[in-house]
């Protein structure tokens, strides 16, 4: 039971008095104006307070589990560390809100405006969060593991460390975000706007990114083993020094991107758009390359050994130094390729267009 009334709460309120450390379980103070309060440590669990103004107000350390606050007005509050533990938030203003080290698991934030909030080191896991505005929030080692952020807005906004394994964040944007050495192992992007996003050194192994616009995104460092890629649009995209073992790239658009020293053994990138691309000492070892544009490619030193590159268009390419040992290359277009240097024992030239091409014993 509360030690309070809701009259009396008011009361404290209006002569400016703190109600810290305070028990308010199950209180009802829906709609109430409480802006500004002091509400540090207090107990408000299963507490009514939809609607209600606690803007500016001192909630850390406070207890709001199974608390219901949708559509409450939070802007510019201290949520420092607050439980909100399988709390109702749906539709609330969280604006310039610190809620650092807050732990929101369980909870329900479906249309909830984060933006330029402070949720460093929260744990928002298995929560709902579809369709958030996040843009600019601060969310470093955030824990949003299992979470649905479909629909939702991140962009600019900062997810160093951040863990969002098992999240949903189909057709969410994170244009310009920040998720640098983020876990983000079986993560959903799909169809996700992602354009300048950096996932430098993050693990994204087994996520999808099936559909997704990436252009300018960088990858370096990172662990895409295993990534569904298909059908993404990755101009300009930045791959290097990257792990991409038997990842999925097909029909992508990846014109202009960087794939240099990255390991991308047993890829599959058929009817992809490849054109200009640096590949400069890759290993695509076995990797699937049917009928890809690859015209103007940069694959100095890179290693192509068995790999697949039938009917592909790989025209001005330079394969300096490569190794193109039992490539398929029948019905390609190696037309003006600088081969010098390049290994070809066993590779399968049938049918090739070959006019203009320098030979690995070319001066």
């Amino acid at each position: 039971m509360s030690d309070l009334t809701p009259e009396e709460i008011l009361q404290k309120k209006e002569s400016g008095e703190s109600l810290a450390g305070l028990n308010l379980v199950r209180i009802s103070l829906k709609g109430k104006d409480l802006a500004g309060l002091d509400l540090h440590g207090v107990n408000l669990q299963y507490a009514d307070l939809s609607n209600a103004d606690l803007s500016r107000a001192n909630l850390s350390g406070a207890d709001l589990s199974y608390a219901d606050l949708a559509g409450a007005m939070l802007r510019g509050a201290n949520m420092k560390k607050t439980r909100m533990v399988a709390a109702d938030i749906t539709n609330a203003d969280l604006r310039e809100t610190n809620l650092s080290g807050a732990a929101v698991d369980d909870a329900k934030l479906t249309g909830c405006d984060l933006s330029a909030s402070n949720l460093s080191g929260a744990t928002i896991r298995r929560s709902e969060a579809r369709n958030i505005n996040a843009n600019g929030a601060i969310m470093d080692g955030v824990d949003m593991e299992e979470s649905r952020l479909d629909g939702a807005s991140l962009r600019g906004a900062s997810l160093v460390g951040a863990n969002l394994s098992g999240a949903v964040l189909a057709g969410a944007d994170l244009s310009g975000a920040d998720l640098k050495k983020s876990t983000l192992i079986r993560t959903d992007f799909s169809k996700s706007k992602l354009s300048s996003t950096g996932f430098v050194e993050a693990n994204l192994m087994n996520s999808t990114l099936q559909d997704v616009q990436a252009p300018a995104a960088d990858f370096s460092l990172a662990n895409l083993a295993g990534v569904n890629l298909g059908n993404a649009g990755l101009r300009k995209a930045i791959f290097r020094s990257t792990e991409m073992t038997q990842a999925e790239l097909s029909n992508s658009d990846c014109a202009e991107g960087d794939f240099s020293y990255s390991k991308m053994t047993y890829v599959t990138a058929e009817g992809s758009n490849l054109a200009k691309c640096f590949f400069v000492e890759t290993t695509l070892t076995d990797a699937k390359l049917k009928k890809c544009r690859m015209g103007g490619a940069d694959m100095r030193g890179a290693i192509v050994a068995g790999c697949s590159l039938l009917g592909s268009d790989l025209s001005g390419a330079n394969l300096q130094n490569a190794d193109l040992s039992r490539a398929i290359v029948t019905g390609a277009d190696f037309s003006r390729v600088d081969m010098t240097g390049a290994n070809i024992v066993g590779t399968d030239f049938r049918d090739a267009k070959l006019e203009g091409t320098r030979h690995p014993g070319s001066d």
